[in-house]
């Protein structure tokens, strides 16, 4: 879970559980007195256990449950961590065919745009030279910033996935 967050903010949790951890650990060992009570005993958490905990749903649900669920196969970490990365996985398929999309979109703007431009330039070329010399300067610059642009764009599209 912390991998995926960036470092500020994991700086940010770190200091925030180190702020609480004197509660946190009163409470695990309230807990843990209060689990190996219970009849049957339930297994004693460890500080470890808690910070691996991704939701506070699995904390709640896992403690509240009459049945003892910790033995099915989706309470296992790595199944859960599998499940995360199968839907991590869906959503980035999901992500490369909104790409493919987006890839189209924007090559028909990049030629849109440079045939206004031009046809622009041309009318103040005409009608009034300076700004249509400066007009045509500018848009060099940024005729080449589109062409690296579209090379790239090319480039994707010439992978064999490519569904644009």
């Amino acid at each position: 879970m912390f991998s995926e967050l960036g470092y500020k903010l994991r700086q940010q949790i770190s200091k925030a559980l180190q702020r609480r951890s004197e509660a946190i650990r009163n409470a695990l060992s309230r807990y843990n007195t209060q689990a190996g009570a219970l009849i049957p005993p339930r297994p004693q958490l460890t500080w470890k256990d808690i910070v691996e905990y991704s939701f506070l749903g699995e904390f709640d649900l896992l403690r509240q449950s009459r049945s003892d669920i910790r033995t099915l196969d989706w309470t296992k970490p790595a199944h859960r961590e599998a499940t995360v990365k199968y839907f991590k996985i869906q959503r980035a398929r999901e992500e490369i065919e909104r790409l493919d999309v987006e890839i189209c979109r924007l090559r028909t703007a990049i030629h849109d745009e440079g045939l206004m431009v031009n046809a622009t330039i041309d009318v103040l070329l005409a009608s009034n030279q300076p700004v249509g010399l400066e007009l045509q300067c500018q848009w060099q610059t940024r005729a080449a910033i589109n062409a690296v642009h579209l090379f790239r764009l090319d480039q994707i599209a010439s992978q064999p996935n490519f569904s644009g």
